[in-house]
């Protein structure tokens, strides 16, 4: 199937599916971390890890670059756990 582009007005390919998989990484990377994050043995662990995450959250909600918000979010775990 072809859809007319509407800036050039030409036949271009219908790429939903390529949208689709466009969205499918950052989804399942957020999967992992949530599962990781408060995943136990068999249930539900709300620990220190919470507060990284947390961390991590909000160095990427500032602009900050990704290494940034792993290092707050390493820094704010160990934090966590010594208190």
């Amino acid at each position: 199937m072809l859809r007319t582009d509407a800036s050039s007005g030409r036949n271009q390919p219908i790429t939903c599916l390529t949208d689709s998989f466009e969205l499918l990484a950052p989804s399942l990377l957020a999967a992992l971390v949530v599962t990781q994050a408060v995943g136990g043995q068999e249930e539900i662990v709300l620990d220190e890890r919470l507060v990284g995450v947390g961390a991590a959250i909000a160095a990427v909600r500032l602009r900050a670059p990704l290494i940034v918000a792993i290092v707050a979010a390493a820094l704010a775990t160990a934090v966590a756990r010594l208190l």
